[in-house]
């Protein structure tokens, strides 16, 4: 319907509901796209140059998937969704600028791009992606610009290396929490940790950080979606790899499953590089000993192969991994596995333990024994 040439609020093209401003989503897949949900089952992504909108539309397919991949570049366009776009968005006044101008005189370029998935499909993934803007519905409409000028005008100072690093060894999640919420510098000084030649420390650290990422991805998800995808770039360098970065982002997937589960096929993508390997299963372990069902949502049946692998360290995390999991399609398996007396050392969540894989495999066999299967 035309609306002539003044401004008017964004509906849904699908539905004609009114929608929200968009705002920023965890993960971000290919840049810095702002993304909304309409009551509907549409999803939606702004562009914010107008010059973006085969990235944006990539964005929002994969945020209509629920990050789903796979399965989104399965689907047929109009058979399995549709998309639509409109175009002149000012997302500052959340209107429709008919004119390409704003009423202070401003260009406006920006676009909002829609898809809205078949019923079939929607819901098997309309509740990820609604829980996804649920975790994020209390964060206040402001760029991260603005809400980090706003925290920097009212704290007093910054917070010291010296205070980051006694709060990490003392595991204080929620005072940390709290300090970043002040001064997002404390993230990185609790990231330059994880390069300590202390090794509890650095994996104190580890831990540490993700279980404060975790904590603060509702209330800051820009600075914890920064954060991650600093580790994935660190991950990526060699020379990086065996410094913490995958063990820290399955500690972010592992604390907060809804918005980060979909990192697990990212990490998995390292677990044939022999140096990246154990942190690979280190991680997997962690995540899949609170959520089983996210590691199994990936790659899981590759982890099999680790369990005839030459390396003892291997062997033994695999065991492990799969004890922690507490997964039956390992079992028999592992049972062959109670006489191996080979050594390994490693972190289980609490301690540097020196261990054999003949001992990890009776605790794995006990596990899965004794508690339910996932």
């Amino acid at each position: 319907m035309a609306r002539g040439r003044s401004a008017y609020k964004p509906v849904c093209p699908f539905c004609d509901s009114p929608i929200e401003r968009p705002r920023k989503v965890e993960p971000r897949r290919l840049g810095d796209f702002d993304c909304g949900a309409c009551e509907c089952g549409a999803v939606y992504v702004h562009d914010a140059t107008g010059h973006n909108l085969g990235a944006a539309w990539v964005e929002a397919l994969g945020f209509a998937c629920n990050d789903d991949l796979d399965l989104a570049w399965s689907l047929t366009p109009g058979e399995d969704y549709q998309d639509a776009f409109l175009e002149n968005y000012d997302i500052e006044s959340n209107l429709i600028q008919p004119t390409g101008r704003s009423q202070d005189d401003r260009a406006v370029r920006a676009g909002l791009v829609f898809i809205r998935m078949s019923k079939d499909i929607r819901e098997v993934t309309q509740e990820g992606v609604k829980e996804k803007m649920e975790l994020l519905s209390s964060e206040p409409l402001v760029s991260d610009e603005e809400r980090d000028r706003a925290y920097f005008e009212r704290r007093s100072h910054r917070y010291s290396k010296q205070q980051v690093k006694l709060l990490v060894e003392h595991k204080e999640v929620e005072k940390l929490r709290v300090m970043a919420l002040e001064d997002p510098l404390v993230l990185r000084k609790i990231q330059r940790l994880l390069y300590s030649t202390d090794e509890l420390l650095m994996w104190k650290a580890i831990t540490t950080l993700g279980a404060v990422a975790g904590a603060l991805a509702t209330e800051r998800p820009g600075l914890v979606g920064d954060l991650t995808r600093r580790l994935l770039l660190a991950s990526n360098d060699s020379a990086a790899t065996n410094w913490g970065s995958i063990e820290t982002i399955g500690e972010i997937i592992r604390a907060q499953p809804k918005i980060y589960g979909s990192f697990v096929r990212h990490i998995m993508g390292f677990i044939n590089d022999p140096p990246s390997c154990p942190a690979v299963l280190w991680a997997i372990g962690r995540v899949g000993e609170l959520h089983p069902q996210v590691v199994r949502a990936s790659e899981f049946f590759a982890l099999f192969a680790f369990l005839k692998n030459q390396e003892p360290k291997i062997r033994g995390l695999a065991v492990w991994v799969f004890g922690r999991m507490k997964a039956k399609e390992a079992l028999k398996a592992i049972q062959e596995m109670a006489n191996d007396t080979r050594e390994l050392r490693f972190f289980d969540g609490q301690s540097i333990r020196s261990t054999t894989i003949s001992e990890l495999a009776g605790e794995a066999i006990e596990r899965i024994e004794c508690g339910p299967g996932i």
